[in-house]
């Protein structure tokens, strides 16, 4: 009735869930970078909480208008009082599955099977389940049970219940328990703060072509907020009403008056006092750490006035891989020199032999600090993330630490990061780096979870560090440090007096082949076609490749080690690091499909080719490179493979001892009360 009056193309205080209006608020932007986690990890439950009205499903047609239906076959049930059975026959009909007098176990095959079939044609099921505060005990347990199809280590069915507070009710009762160890994350919403009561009305009303008619005077969004207690869907009823009354005024100005008067009549129409919703910070459903909690009341941007778990406490310094472990080292060599940096802990999280090459450096620079390893077991990711959330909350309660410092954007990184946030305590983020191209990449989604949790960041990286200040970190949250692992490399090429190629017995001139990723059937034709490739180029110049022993397997299992006979190519026994930067340091060329390795030999001014070891993933190398050096000849080849390679220009001043200025600033951090005070500094 008013849209045409004020100059508007639409209704702008709808309220049917609409993604086209989604509006990111501090809760809602939180939550759905959980969300997008949640679907990235493929498997487990989801759960959403919130009152009604707080843009629970708007929340969630949000996300699935991201998602790849090529990949990804979303089905959404609306729950009513489902038991168990009539669950079942839900899920089935909501996936278009016929279920004409099925019985039950027939009704479960079918399922499985029509699960199972996406998988082979690459796509997985995601199942939605609003109003699941409706659901029987029973029902929930028979989710549970369709989690457990499997086919190999694919998990053939993820599911988001979706509810009020209720929910959160039901699912921490002691029958579901087993049900809450497959929760891999979780999160409430709560209501809107004041000034984005306002940013949230002016910007439905942009949407649809607001030009400033009718004008709100600028207190009268102070009465929308005390009004409506913040929560959207009355937002949107209270401002629908004042849009009607202007007009019907012929009123051009929507004041304090009006507001009050409006709120009044609806009041006394539905009897409704707009009583203050649930609080947004919720227990997490888990018992312990497995489950992921968003608290969605923190802000995306400002740094957050947390003062540390424990004033005396220690800082837990933490790697989840090789190299990862090196960088940090770096920085606990600064630390240790530091008599007023915090007690120190080195935390390895992984497979022991992942950490073991680097312990003679780490002994050859200095470093003495107490070390903790975390073994993680085989498993799904979620699994992985959940035991490494469980035995950090343990150290974190053990040694209740001052500060947590992770590196990088590993799944374990975000973990620990997620168990430190949840305990209080300050977190600092190292190496930071630039934002992929592939917003739902794993390493990109757990940056910008990352970036969210921390304190204080630290970039190697100029873009990253232009990226964070521009996203409103400001430049006192982020520090611009210079590459660790360039200082490891330049400490490890100074501490041996090994010529270049002597740890195998080789003069300066051959190529080092390093590949660490893990392989599997898809990779077989690239992978022949990556040896075929290396034993023609053996005739021209001798190659060294360091094989770990799983690897080796793998290659005999696929039928592809006896290629490498007859070559002129070494195969050696993976490396100690100090041994490893002088074997780069040797070499004529590197092939290898790890960054930080491609990093190593570019501070040693030798060229790197980085490799593509699967087919989907972005950069590197293609396959039509690796063929093309193939079929060239000699020189040829060798020309071709220099002219791919680029080595790393020489550091700027800031780039310099980058482990003394993250010491020298996270010690200044450490040290006092207040973050923000800190990072003024």
């Amino acid at each position: 009735m008013y849209e045409s009056h004020f100059g508007l193309s639409g209704p702008p205080f709808s309220l049917n869930p609409d993604p086209e209006f989604y509006f990111q608020s501090k809760g809602h932007g939180h939550a759905l970078s959980y969300l997008r986690f949640g679907v990235h990890q493929g498997e487990g439950f989801v759960v959403v909480t919130g009152d009604i009205g707080a843009g629970k499903t708007t929340l969630v047609r949000t996300l699935l208008s991201e998602l790849d239906a090529a990949k990804i076959v979303a089905a959404q049930i609306v729950s009513t009082q489902l038991d168990a059975g009539d669950l079942l026959r839900s899920v089935a009909i909501s996936f278009g599955i016929a279920i004409k007098e099925l019985t039950k176990a027939e009704l479960i095959a079918s399922i499985e099977a029509f699960l199972t079939l996406l998988v082979t044609q690459g796509r997985r099921a995601l199942l939605i389940i609003d109003e699941a505060q409706n659901l029987h005990l029973q029902a929930i347990e028979e989710l549970r049970m369709l989690s457990n199809f499997q086919l190999g280590n694919h998990a053939l069915l993820q599911s988001f219940l979706v509810g009020q507070p209720e929910l959160r009710t039901l699912l921490t009762s002691k029958p579901m328990e087993q049900f809450r160890q497959r929760v891999i994350a979780s999160c409430h919403l709560g209501p809107m703060e004041r000034e984005e009561t306002q940013r949230y009305v002016e910007h439905r009303l942009h949407k649809v072509g607001w030009s400033g008619r009718p004008r709100f005077e600028p207190a009268t969004f102070d009465r929308i907020h005390a009004a409506t207690a913040g929560v959207p869907r009355r937002v949107n009823m209270l401002c629908s009403r004042l849009l009607l009354s202007a007009y019907l005024a012929d009123q051009d100005l929507i004041d304090e008056a009006m507001v009050d008067a409006v709120a009044d009549e609806a009041r006394a129409e539905v009897g409704d006092s707009a009583v203050v919703p649930t609080a947004s910070h919720a227990e997490p459903l888990a018992a312990g750490p497995t489950a992921l909690h968003a608290a969605v009341h923190a802000p995306l941007h400002a740094p957050r006035r947390r003062p540390s778990t424990s004033a005396g406490g220690p800082m837990l310094c933490v790697a989840a891989d090789g190299a990862d472990d090196i960088k940090m080292a770096m920085l606990l060599r600064a630390l240790q020199q530091r008599k007023e940096a915090p007690p120190l802990v080195h935390v390895r999280i992984g497979e022991p032999a992942e950490f073991t090459p680097n312990d003679a450096f780490l002994a050859r620079i200095g470093l003495d600090v107490p070390t903790v390893e975390v073994e993680v077991s085989a498993g799904t990711a979620a699994a992985r993330m959940a035991e490494v959330m469980r035995d950090f909350a343990r150290l974190v309660e053990l040694h209740k630490p001052a500060a947590v410092v992770v590196i990088g954007n590993s799944d374990a990184a975000l973990a620990c990061a997620l168990v430190a946030d949840k305990t209080g305590c300050r977190v600092a983020h190292l190496d930071d780096g630039r934002r992929g191209a592939n917003r739902r990449d794993a390493a990109e989604v757990n940056r910008a979870l990352l970036w969210r949790i921390a304190d204080a960041h630290c970039t190697p990286d100029r873009v990253a560090y232009d990226a964070l200040v521009a996203d409103g970190a400001g430049e006192s949250r982020v520090l611009l440090t210079g590459d660790l692992l360039s200082e490891a490399v330049s400490l490890a090429r100074s501490s041996t007096e090994a010529e270049p190629g002597a740890v195998v017995g080789r003069k300066a001139g051959y190529c080092v082949v390093l590949v660490k990723s893990a392989i599997d059937m898809d990779d077989r034709h690239y992978l022949a076609e990556l040896l075929a490739m290396l034993r023609k180029l053996s005739r021209d110049v001798p190659i060294v490749w360091p094989m770990s022993a799983g690897f080796g397997a793998q290659l005999e299992s696929l039928g592809l080690r006896k290629s490498l006979r007859d070559a002129n190519i070494d195969v050696v026994k993976p490396l100690g690091y100090i041994e490893q930067v002088a074997l780069l340091g040797g070499a004529r060329y590197v092939l290898t499909d790890s960054q930080d390795v491609h990093q190593e030999a570019s501070v040693l001014d030798v060229p790197a080719l980085l490799l593509e070891m699967r087919s989907g993933q972005a950069g590197g190398a293609p396959a039509a490179l690796l063929g093309d050096l193939h079929r060239r000849q000699g020189a040829d080849a060798l020309n071709l493979l220099r002219s791919q390679t680029r080595t790393q220009a020489a550091p700027l001043p800031h780039e310099l001892h980058p482990g003394e200025r993250i010491a020298d600033h996270l010690t200044r951090w450490i040290g006092v009360e207040e973050l923000d005070e800190t990072l003024a500094t």
